[in-house]
């Protein structure tokens, strides 16, 4: 695909899609792990696939909203590598003192809610909380019928979806909804069950009770006897065996999964960017947030698929990594990372000719007092009661 290609269709197209079919690295119908959910259990639903008589049980191995964070990451680590430059924010932890662990630099790229996160909400550019900075409060007024400013800070922000929730809008802010979506989902899955064990060197007794110092709960003494106040198993201070047991979430096994990864060409057209004086900015800025779009998936597939411990995927055999350009004449290209970004540069420069602002360095904020001070108390606590449970 080339850039005239890509700016027709996103004038007239209705959107790019990627589908790709995997199988577990361990081999075609070996156990893989989904995310775990709030209780512990798998999002598991019954749903209509091609090729089955009836609904069959997938699992959600990787969410839409955590596909978005790798694409997300994925752009920021080729940013980091002087690939790239995408306009962004950065809030600099770095000069903080007293903390207990480096936080280091955090991108619109990597908080939750990208610009509008309270993050950058309550971090500072040169002394000045950013929503009342010029750059801020652009930001801030920006909407679906001129979202030049967002498209000039932090065009991510149109892509993966936001919402100005928290900010001076007082929940007014205006709600921007995702472009791009992609998810991996185990088709026609079985629940499966795990052994878990650990076997100690020491072969440490429970009833050998320890008890902890109370000036410093990281040392231990062996208890007089087991009635003595505070006496607890070894196992709590992680000595001792763990009896082998049957984990009920033990992962699943499916018959394949799919990943579909989607750019709606009708989502971005929503999307207006006047520039005064300028003629067709809408068309090259819609170029722009395909591209970027285009580069992030590409990117995603180029990293392969480790999502967690025990989930590692791979293609299934035969398939080609090809777009499909959707409209009155469907089309199929092949576009590898490479590809794609040589596109996203070209477009960013077309759209830079055609008047659109475009930053050409991070927007570079600092933590306010209220927000270095919440961390570094948020650090203390936390590591208080990690050596007191």
């Amino acid at each position: 695909m080339n850039y005239n290609e890509l700016h027709q269709a996103v004038q007239s197209a209705a959107g790019l899609r990627l589908r790709l079919r995997l199988q577990p690295m361990y081999g075609a119908g070996e156990i893989v792990f989904p995310s775990t959910y709030s209780g512990g259990g798998y999002l598991i639903s019954d749903r209509r696939i091609p090729g089955y008589d009836q609904a069959v049980k997938c699992a959600i191995l990787d969410s839409v909203q955590s596909q978005a964070n790798r694409m997300e990451d994925a752009l920021a680590e080729d940013i980091r590598n002087g690939n790239i430059h995408l306009p962004h924010a950065v809030t600099d932890f770095s000069e903080v003192p007293d903390l207990q662990k480096p936080v280091g630099r955090i991108t619109s790229l990597e908080t939750p809610h990208r610009i509008f996160d309270a993050i950058i909400r309550d971090s500072e550019l040169n002394g000045q909380r950013f929503p009342y900075t010029d750059a801020g409060k652009a930001v801030v007024a920006a909407n679906g019928k001129n979202a030049t400013a967002l498209f000039q800070y932090d065009p991510t922000s149109l892509l993966f979806g936001s919402w100005d929730s928290t900010g001076v809008s007082g929940g007014l802010g205006e709600k921007y909804t995702r472009c791009v979506v992609s998810e991996l989902v185990a088709v026609n899955c079985e629940k499966a069950a795990r052994g878990a064990a650990r076997v100690d060197p020491l072969n440490a007794s429970k009833g050998a009770m320890v008890v902890r110092d109370t000036n410093n709960p990281q040392e231990w003494k062996l208890a007089e006897n087991n009635r003595v106040r505070g006496a607890i198993e070894p196992s709590k201070i992680n000595h001792g065996n763990i009896p082998p047991a049957i984990n009920e979430v033990g992962g699943i096994t499916c018959d394949y999964i799919t990943q579909s990864t989607t750019v709606s060409f009708p989502a971005l057209r929503q999307l207006r960017f006047p520039v005064e004086g300028k003629m067709d900015t809408d068309a090259k800025a819609h170029a722009v947030l395909a591209a970027i779009a285009l580069h992030a998936a590409a990117l995603n597939v180029a990293r392969g698929w480790h999502l967690r411990s025990r989930c590692d995927l791979v293609l299934d055999d035969n398939q080609a990594i090809e777009w499909e350009i959707l409209g009155n004449a469907p089309t199929k290209q092949a576009l590898a990372a490479d590809a794609t970004r040589e596109l996203l540069k070209e477009a960013i420069a077309k759209a830079k000719e055609a008047g659109l602002p475009w930053e050409s360095q991070p927007l570079m904020l600092k933590p306010s007092k209220s927000l270095a001070d919440l961390v570094r108390k948020s650090q203390q606590l936390q590591r208080e009661s990690e050596t007191t449970d």
